[in-house]
């Protein structure tokens, strides 16, 4: 883990349609090369909205863990399991 989950997720959080995200795992070095991946539900009816978001959310991480390569699998926003660790 290169970056405290919890962390992720808190910036994840700010972006508007974001309804939560799960399965967050990091690795690399912080400061050289950080890899982030989740699973992300956003409240989003086509796939463009959804890559919108999904856009913000790739900016804001990259912004805070530079170099970052971020990938997100967006999930609808209904999606409900009980792997997801963090309550919204």
């Amino acid at each position: 883990m290169a970056i405290a989950p919890e962390a992720i997720h808190a910036i994840v959080m700010q972006v508007p349609r974001v309804v939560n995200c799960h399965d967050i795992a990091s690795r690399g070095v912080f400061g050289r090369q950080v890899f982030i991946e989740m699973h992300m539900i956003v409240d989003a009816d086509d796939v463009e909205i959804a890559h919108q978001i999904t856009e913000e959310v790739e900016a804001r991480l990259q912004e805070r863990f530079h170099p970052a390569r971020v990938v997100i699998h967006v999930e609808p926003p209904a999606y409900k399991s009980e792997s997801i660790s963090y309550e919204s």
